[in-house]
């Protein structure tokens, strides 16, 4: 999906950073925090980003000011919650 177009870099970042950690309180955490910043109706509190290491920090920031500034297109937020949603379906069977 993200492939397929053009998504900002610390989206791709979070993702790749989800993809290549597995099934971890921190990658849970990230999809949880990603899921609920492109989603109206899921809530998700940005202060457990500090449970986080500091890179990841970074990237969240990055990733929820690009959120807050308006910076995605609707399709963008789109690929992010279907690849969010598709993760935490798929951590059901973990």
């Amino acid at each position: 999906m993200r492939d397929q177009m053009n998504m900002p870099d610390s989206a791709v970042a979070l993702m790749n950073y989800v993809d290549g950690a597995g099934w971890t309180e921190h990658a849970e955490l990230v999809v949880q925090i990603m899921m609920s910043s492109v989603h109206p109706d899921i809530e998700s509190s940005i202060a457990t980003a500090a449970c986080l290491p500091s890179h990841l920090r970074t990237s969240v920031a990055r990733f929820v000011g690009e959120v807050l500034t308006g910076t995605l297109t609707n399709e963008q937020r789109h690929a992010i919650f279907s690849w969010t949603q598709c993760w935490a379906l798929a951590s059901l069977d973990q």
